[in-house]
């Protein structure tokens, strides 16, 4: 018999994990690291914040992170000031102030920016978390009443192919569950802080104390969905009356108030011509081409702030 000719195999090279970004990051670490000691104490509130604001850093890794972005924005800044006022026909004064201040004020403001991130950061997921709790919960209870275990429910909810925030803090969990071997407990308490959600972290105490105390979590799953879709349909109700309250403002400050004082106006400008010293023309213009752009601006920034974002 003929031996069987095997197909030649094809060696795959593994994928190089982190590029760039991730060199910067240990590249910083190590050299920092060491004389950190005083800045991990004073930022140790921002520890808790990049925790809960999903950044796949470690406190110490972000921290030096931090400091070598600021000290490289308030190199580059001062050698490119300098460059330039050197260039250019000036005092001496300004030739030695500008890029010391450049200097400083990059620094400053790089340090700022990333020293607030993990907090804006934090925000934008927590807002997410809540908008889609409801609908995960409901799904939570649906499947409970179909006869699945809470850890096969939160594998189930963790296979989601999306990537929105709250749909990644199931699949934490179940990383830790199945890879670091804790129990639904120990991973729902690790789950409880690192999220930045306060009715997620609610949502998960009631579910520890349910599965400690030996209740029945399909009637909790129940009653939660019920309870958090209630809240959604207020909150709903209530950016319905607020955007009643906007269109209000709109009409008031965009229609009725433009056509009340060019009315009035034009009125003065038969009788007098001008008012305080400015002539009527004046103030009509004052009205189309100020008044009603900056109230309409005003109006948008009004509603963007009322309605959710998805």
């Amino acid at each position: 018999m003929k031996a069987e000719q095997s197909a030649p195999v094809r060696k795959v090279r593994p994928a190089k994990q982190g590029g760039m970004s991730r060199a910067y990051w240990r590249k910083a670490f190590s050299l920092l690291d060491p004389h950190m000691d005083r800045v991990y104490g004073t930022f140790a509130t921002t520890e808790n914040q990049v925790r809960r604001a999903g950044i796949r850093l470690s406190f110490r890794v972000y921290m030096c992170g931090m400091v070598m972005t600021t000290i490289i924005a308030a190199v580059v800044g001062l050698a490119v000031t300098g460059v330039v006022v050197a260039l250019l026909p000036t005092s001496i004064f300004v030739k030695v102030g500008a890029p010391i201040g450049v200097f400083i004020g990059a620094g400053l403001v790089s340090f700022v920016v990333q020293l607030f991130y993990p907090r804006f950061r934090m925000g934008g997921r927590k807002r997410k978390i809540d908008e889609d709790l409801a609908f995960v919960v409901g799904r939570m209870a649906v499947l409970s009443a179909s006869g699945m275990t809470p850890e096969t429910i939160m594998t189930e909810i963790a296979k989601d192919k999306s990537n929105e925030p709250l749909v990644v803090e199931f699949r934490k969990m179940v990383r830790d569950m199945n890879l670091l071997g804790m129990d639904m407990t120990q991973a729902l308490t690790e789950e409880r802080k690192r999220t930045p959600s306060e009715a997620f972290g609610s949502f998960l105490d009631g579910m520890m104390s349910t599965a400690a105390s030996g209740a029945d979590i399909q009637q909790y799953l129940i009653k939660q969905s019920r309870s958090l879709m209630n809240d959604k349909r207020l909150k709903a109700k209530s950016i319905s009356e607020s955007l009643g309250v906007v269109a209000e403002m709109y009409t008031t400050v965009l229609v009725v108030m433009p056509l009340i004082l060019i009315i009035l106006f034009a009125v003065m400008g038969v009788i007098a011509g001008s008012l305080g010293g400015i002539s009527i023309t004046t103030l009509i213009e004052l009205v189309v081409y100020l008044m009603v752009p900056m109230g309409g601006i005003m109006i948008m920034v009004i509603a963007d702030g009322i309605v959710p974002k998805r």
